[in-house]
């Protein structure tokens, strides 16, 4: 009796911690899906960010989770390695994810693991309808509104093209972009909303497929424009504006101290006294 009374409580606790390691693994797979998808591929080839493919067999845990908390903490402690790949892919900072907790991320990383082994299948529903380069120039500047009535890209990025609206200094200059990130990243991006800001706006308001394809076929025009074409900065042109503003001060300053007062102000008062007397 004692005998089977054991061996049923090794048989629930063996099937207990079967459960709660295939829950980790999904809950892993949602939370990859919903953060890490928009900057990372798995065995695809980089996207935004490296390819995470075995990235289990390349790291310790522990470095893998400090990473995903806070990747620009572990730049700045002295790691010669985060450094190095902060570099290697155009500075662009990976989003801080405090959020989440360190099973969460220990669930990511088991699917990583598993996904190494036997990368999921591209789908042709996976495949992004042509853009249209002017129809997404306007959806930038909020001449076209978008369909779920999301913001204007230009609220908050802006694109240097010559005979264009230059746009907000919140986010990132996206005129090379593409360049930077590449067609696909830049799709990712929009697709994935990696960045705190971008999630809160669109959220709710998601961009459509289309959509995304023309601004990603605008992004890509921008990107191929003789950098001689290209106007300024907004950084530039408050630079030249200020210059200008100066120069515009010191010519009325010359225009008025040309008529400036050169005798005191009672000097023919006290003349006149003179020749009286």
């Amino acid at each position: 009796m004692k005998i089977a009374c054991t061996y049923f409580i090794l048989t629930t606790a063996y099937f207990l911690l079967s459960i709660t390691s295939v829950w980790a693994q999904k809950n892993g797979e949602t939370v990859f899906k919903e953060t890490c998808v928009a900057c990372h591929t798995i065995g695809k080839g980089k996207l935004v960010g490296p390819d995470l493919a075995n990235v289990q067999n390349r790291h310790q845990q522990e470095w893998i989770i400090n990473f995903i908390k806070s990747s620009q903490t572990v730049i700045k402690s002295g790691d010669k390695y985060a450094d190095s790949l902060f570099k290697a892919f155009n500075q662009m900072p990976m989003p801080d994810h405090p959020n989440l907790s360190t099973d969460e991320i220990k669930g990511v990383i088991a699917y990583i693991q598993e996904q190494s082994a036997a990368p999921e299948p591209t789908t042709a529903s996976a495949a992004m309808p042509p853009g249209d380069s002017k129809r997404g120039q306007e959806l930038f500047i909020g001449n076209i509104r978008f369909v779920n009535q999301g913001a204007a890209c230009n609220s908050c990025h802006n694109v240097d093209r010559k005979g264009f609206l230059s746009g907000g200094a919140l986010g990132k200059d996206l005129t090379h972009a593409v360049g930077r990130l590449s067609a696909s990243g830049v799709t990712a991006i929009i697709s994935g909303l990696p960045f705190p800001q971008m999630k809160e706006t669109y959220s709710s308001k998601p961009v459509t497929q289309q959509e995304i394809a023309d601004l990603t076929a605008f992004l890509t025009d921008a990107d191929k424009q003789d950098p001689a074409d290209v106007f300024g900065s907004v950084g530039n042109y408050l630079l030249i504006g200020g210059a200008c503003g100066i120069l515009i001060l010191l010519a009325l300053y010359s225009v008025f101290w040309v008529k400036r007062k050169k005798l005191p102000v009672n000097f023919f008062v006290f003349k006149r006294q003179i020749k009286s007397a």
